[in-house]
Protein backbone atom coordinates (compact mmCIF):
# COMPACT_ATOMS: atom_id res chain seq x y z
CA UNK A 1 0.00 0.00 0.00
CA UNK A 2 1.20 3.51 -0.77
CA UNK A 3 3.18 5.39 1.85
CA UNK A 4 0.59 8.19 1.92
CA UNK A 5 -2.92 8.56 0.47
CA UNK A 6 -3.50 10.23 -2.89
CA UNK A 7 -5.99 12.75 -1.48
CA UNK A 8 -5.23 15.49 1.03
CA UNK A 9 -6.03 14.89 4.70
CA UNK A 10 -8.81 17.49 4.69
CA UNK A 11 -10.29 15.95 1.54
CA UNK A 12 -10.23 12.53 3.20
CA UNK A 13 -11.88 13.95 6.32
CA UNK A 14 -14.61 15.52 4.21
CA UNK A 15 -15.03 12.25 2.29
CA UNK A 16 -15.49 10.38 5.56
CA UNK A 17 -18.05 12.96 6.73
CA UNK A 18 -19.91 12.58 3.44
CA UNK A 19 -19.89 8.80 3.84
CA UNK A 20 -21.18 9.01 7.41
CA UNK A 21 -23.91 11.43 6.35
CA UNK A 22 -25.04 9.21 3.47
CA UNK A 23 -24.98 6.11 5.68
CA UNK A 24 -27.00 7.91 8.36
CA UNK A 25 -29.73 8.74 5.88
CA UNK A 26 -29.66 5.13 4.66
CA UNK A 27 -30.15 3.92 8.25
CA UNK A 28 -32.92 6.39 9.02
CA UNK A 29 -34.97 4.82 6.22
CA UNK A 30 -35.05 1.64 8.30
CA UNK A 31 -36.07 3.21 11.61
CA UNK A 32 -39.79 2.83 11.03
CA UNK A 33 -39.55 -0.52 9.24
CA UNK A 34 -41.25 -3.43 11.01
CA UNK A 35 -38.92 -5.94 12.63
CA UNK A 36 -40.05 -8.68 10.25
CA UNK A 37 -38.74 -6.67 7.31
CA UNK A 38 -35.31 -6.00 8.81
CA UNK A 39 -34.14 -9.53 8.05
CA UNK A 40 -32.28 -9.92 11.34
CA UNK A 41 -29.67 -12.67 11.42
CA UNK A 42 -27.08 -13.70 14.00
CA UNK A 43 -23.40 -13.96 13.21
CA UNK A 44 -21.01 -16.61 14.49
CA UNK A 45 -20.38 -14.67 17.72
CA UNK A 46 -24.11 -14.37 18.37
CA UNK A 47 -24.34 -10.65 17.59
CA UNK A 48 -27.25 -9.49 15.42
CA UNK A 49 -26.98 -8.04 11.94
CA UNK A 50 -29.78 -6.67 9.79
CA UNK A 51 -30.50 -5.33 6.32
CA UNK A 52 -29.93 -1.86 7.79
CA UNK A 53 -26.31 -2.79 8.64
CA UNK A 54 -25.74 -4.03 5.09
CA UNK A 55 -27.35 -0.96 3.51
CA UNK A 56 -25.12 1.35 5.53
CA UNK A 57 -22.03 -0.73 4.69
CA UNK A 58 -22.73 -0.58 0.95
CA UNK A 59 -23.31 3.17 1.12
CA UNK A 60 -20.03 3.80 2.94
CA UNK A 61 -18.03 1.67 0.50
CA UNK A 62 -19.48 3.61 -2.42
CA UNK A 63 -18.66 7.03 -0.96
CA UNK A 64 -15.17 6.06 0.21
CA UNK A 65 -14.22 4.43 -3.10
CA UNK A 66 -12.41 7.52 -4.52
CA UNK A 67 -9.84 7.24 -1.71
CA UNK A 68 -8.51 3.97 -3.19
CA UNK A 69 -7.74 2.77 0.33
CA UNK A 70 -8.67 -0.62 1.82
CA UNK A 71 -11.66 -0.81 4.15
CA UNK A 72 -11.88 -2.93 7.28
CA UNK A 73 -15.60 -3.05 8.05
CA UNK A 74 -17.57 -5.07 10.55
CA UNK A 75 -19.96 -6.08 7.79
CA UNK A 76 -17.33 -6.52 5.08
CA UNK A 77 -15.00 -9.32 4.18
CA UNK A 78 -12.88 -10.30 7.15
CA UNK A 79 -9.45 -9.74 5.63
CA UNK A 80 -6.73 -12.15 6.83
CA UNK A 81 -3.81 -10.75 8.83
CA UNK A 82 -1.39 -11.89 6.11
CA UNK A 83 -3.08 -9.38 3.80
CA UNK A 84 -3.77 -6.63 6.34
CA UNK A 85 -0.23 -6.56 7.67
CA UNK A 86 0.93 -4.79 4.48
CA UNK A 87 -1.58 -1.96 4.86
CA UNK A 88 -0.17 1.47 5.70
CA UNK A 89 -3.37 3.53 5.51
CA UNK A 90 -6.82 2.00 5.80
CA UNK A 91 -10.40 2.78 6.77
CA UNK A 92 -11.93 1.16 9.85
CA UNK A 93 -15.73 1.16 9.66
CA UNK A 94 -18.70 0.14 11.74
CA UNK A 95 -21.70 0.79 9.48
CA UNK A 96 -24.16 0.50 12.38
CA UNK A 97 -22.56 0.84 15.78
CA UNK A 98 -25.07 -0.32 18.35
CA UNK A 99 -27.14 -2.73 16.28
CA UNK A 100 -28.86 -4.02 19.41
CA UNK A 101 -29.85 -0.47 20.40
CA UNK A 102 -31.11 0.11 16.86
CA UNK A 103 -33.20 -3.06 16.90
CA UNK A 104 -34.58 -2.50 20.40
CA UNK A 105 -35.08 1.25 20.62
CA UNK A 106 -34.42 2.62 17.10
CA UNK A 107 -32.09 5.15 18.77
CA UNK A 108 -28.68 5.21 20.46
CA UNK A 109 -26.86 3.97 17.35
CA UNK A 110 -24.09 5.56 15.31
CA UNK A 111 -21.98 5.32 12.16
CA UNK A 112 -18.23 4.97 12.76
CA UNK A 113 -15.54 5.76 10.17
CA UNK A 114 -11.83 6.18 10.92
CA UNK A 115 -8.74 6.53 8.77
CA UNK A 116 -5.87 4.76 10.48
CA UNK A 117 -2.16 4.80 9.75
CA UNK A 118 1.03 3.67 11.45
CA UNK A 119 0.37 5.81 14.54
CA UNK A 120 -3.35 5.08 14.83
CA UNK A 121 -6.44 7.07 13.74
CA UNK A 122 -5.62 10.34 12.01
CA UNK A 123 -9.27 10.93 11.09
CA UNK A 124 -12.32 9.97 13.10
CA UNK A 125 -15.97 10.50 12.19
CA UNK A 126 -18.95 9.46 14.30
CA UNK A 127 -22.45 10.23 13.06
CA UNK A 128 -25.45 10.30 15.39
CA UNK A 129 -28.38 9.86 12.99
CA UNK A 130 -31.15 10.28 15.57
CA UNK A 131 -29.42 13.23 17.23
CA UNK A 132 -28.85 14.86 13.85
CA UNK A 133 -25.13 15.43 14.36
CA UNK A 134 -21.79 14.40 12.90
CA UNK A 135 -18.61 14.58 14.98
CA UNK A 136 -15.29 14.65 13.17
CA UNK A 137 -11.64 14.94 14.09
CA UNK A 138 -8.52 15.41 12.01
CA UNK A 139 -5.05 15.35 13.52
CA UNK A 140 -3.60 18.88 13.86
CA UNK A 141 -6.93 20.38 12.75
CA UNK A 142 -9.04 19.83 15.86
CA UNK A 143 -12.44 18.22 16.29
CA UNK A 144 -15.78 19.55 15.08
CA UNK A 145 -19.51 18.96 15.13
CA UNK A 146 -21.93 19.74 12.32
CA UNK A 147 -25.61 19.15 11.56
CA UNK A 148 -26.43 15.90 9.82
CA UNK A 149 -28.47 17.73 7.18
CA UNK A 150 -25.81 20.32 6.44
CA UNK A 151 -24.73 23.54 8.05
CA UNK A 152 -21.78 25.14 9.77
CA UNK A 153 -19.00 22.98 11.17
CA UNK A 154 -18.40 24.11 14.77
CA UNK A 155 -15.13 23.51 16.62
CA UNK A 156 -15.33 21.46 19.79
CA UNK A 157 -13.76 23.46 22.63
CA UNK A 158 -14.76 21.69 25.84
CA UNK A 159 -14.25 23.50 29.11
CA UNK A 160 -11.83 22.00 31.67
CA UNK A 161 -13.54 19.26 33.70
CA UNK A 162 -14.67 19.90 37.27
CA UNK A 163 -15.99 17.38 39.80
CA UNK A 164 -18.24 15.57 40.03
CA UNK A 165 -16.82 14.02 36.88
CA UNK A 166 -19.33 12.35 34.59
CA UNK A 167 -18.28 8.84 33.57
CA UNK A 168 -20.11 7.14 30.71
CA UNK A 169 -19.90 3.44 30.09
CA UNK A 170 -21.67 0.62 28.28
CA UNK A 171 -25.23 -0.38 29.07
CA UNK A 172 -23.84 -3.92 29.37
CA UNK A 173 -21.00 -3.02 31.76
CA UNK A 174 -20.93 -5.41 34.72
CA UNK A 175 -17.90 -4.16 36.64
CA UNK A 176 -18.42 -1.96 39.70
CA UNK A 177 -17.67 1.73 39.34
CA UNK A 178 -14.49 1.32 41.38
CA UNK A 179 -13.01 -0.81 38.57
CA UNK A 180 -13.83 1.76 35.89
CA UNK A 181 -11.85 4.67 37.30
CA UNK A 182 -8.80 5.87 35.36
CA UNK A 183 -5.58 6.61 37.26
CA UNK A 184 -5.78 9.55 39.64
CA UNK A 185 -9.59 9.66 39.93
CA UNK A 186 -11.31 8.63 43.14
CA UNK A 187 -14.73 7.06 43.58
CA UNK A 188 -16.24 10.04 45.40
CA UNK A 189 -15.42 12.35 42.46
CA UNK A 190 -17.46 10.47 39.86
CA UNK A 191 -21.06 9.94 38.79
CA UNK A 192 -21.78 7.22 36.24
CA UNK A 193 -24.29 6.86 33.42
CA UNK A 194 -24.80 4.18 30.73
CA UNK A 195 -24.76 5.40 27.11
CA UNK A 196 -24.97 3.43 23.88
CA UNK A 197 -22.10 2.81 21.52
CA UNK A 198 -19.60 5.28 20.10
CA UNK A 199 -21.69 8.23 21.24
CA UNK A 200 -19.81 7.91 24.56
CA UNK A 201 -16.62 9.10 22.85
CA UNK A 202 -18.50 12.08 21.41
CA UNK A 203 -19.81 13.08 24.83
CA UNK A 204 -16.23 13.16 26.11
CA UNK A 205 -15.05 15.10 23.05
CA UNK A 206 -17.76 17.72 23.50
CA UNK A 207 -17.19 18.05 27.25
CA UNK A 208 -20.63 16.73 28.18
CA UNK A 209 -18.84 13.77 29.80
CA UNK A 210 -15.37 13.60 31.29
CA UNK A 211 -14.47 9.91 31.30
CA UNK A 212 -15.38 6.85 29.27
CA UNK A 213 -14.32 3.48 30.61
CA UNK A 214 -15.15 -0.11 29.76
CA UNK A 215 -13.92 -3.45 31.05
CA UNK A 216 -15.62 -5.59 28.41
CA UNK A 217 -14.34 -6.23 24.92
CA UNK A 218 -14.73 -3.99 21.91
CA UNK A 219 -13.66 -4.57 18.32
CA UNK A 220 -11.35 -2.05 16.66
CA UNK A 221 -14.22 -0.69 14.56
CA UNK A 222 -16.16 0.07 17.76
CA UNK A 223 -13.58 2.56 19.00
CA UNK A 224 -11.31 3.74 16.14
CA UNK A 225 -13.61 6.57 15.01
CA UNK A 226 -14.20 7.89 18.51
CA UNK A 227 -10.48 7.60 19.20
CA UNK A 228 -9.79 9.66 16.07
CA UNK A 229 -12.12 12.44 17.22
CA UNK A 230 -10.47 12.50 20.65
CA UNK A 231 -6.90 12.42 19.32
CA UNK A 232 -7.68 15.55 17.34
CA UNK A 233 -8.26 17.19 20.75
CA UNK A 234 -5.02 15.88 22.23
CA UNK A 235 -6.65 12.94 24.02
CA UNK A 236 -6.36 9.26 23.24
CA UNK A 237 -8.21 6.10 24.14
CA UNK A 238 -6.02 3.85 26.26
CA UNK A 239 -5.70 0.13 26.83
CA UNK A 240 -7.11 -0.73 30.25
CA UNK A 241 -4.30 -3.17 31.02
CA UNK A 242 -1.26 -1.17 29.85
CA UNK A 243 -2.44 2.45 29.89
CA UNK A 244 -0.89 2.90 26.43
CA UNK A 245 -2.83 4.42 23.52
CA UNK A 246 -4.71 1.83 21.48
CA UNK A 247 -3.09 0.41 18.37
CA UNK A 248 -4.96 -0.79 15.33
CA UNK A 249 -4.82 -3.44 12.61
CA UNK A 250 -3.49 -6.03 15.03
CA UNK A 251 -3.55 -9.74 14.18
CA UNK A 252 -6.54 -9.93 16.54
CA UNK A 253 -9.02 -7.06 16.20
CA UNK A 254 -10.29 -7.40 19.77
CA UNK A 255 -9.80 -4.57 22.29
CA UNK A 256 -10.03 -5.91 25.84
CA UNK A 257 -10.97 -2.94 28.02
CA UNK A 258 -10.22 0.75 27.58
CA UNK A 259 -10.54 4.21 29.09
CA UNK A 260 -10.21 7.84 28.07
CA UNK A 261 -10.24 10.75 30.50
CA UNK A 262 -10.27 14.53 30.27
CA UNK A 263 -9.18 14.61 33.92
CA UNK A 264 -5.42 15.11 33.72
CA UNK A 265 -3.44 14.31 36.88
Amino acid sequence: MQSSPDLSWTALRDLAVDAARAASHALLKWVDVHDDELGVEHKGDGSPVSQADYASHATILRVLAPSNLPVLSEEGEQVPWDVRRSWTWFWVVDPLDGTEAFLRYREGFAVNIALCGPEGPIIGVVADPCGGQIFSGLANHGAHCEPLNGGDRTALTPQPPVPPYRLVTSRNERAPLSELLPPGVSLDEVVSEPVSGALKFCLVASGVADIHSRTGSYMEWDCAAGDGVLRALGLSVRDAATGAPLTYNKPSLWVHGLWVSRVQR
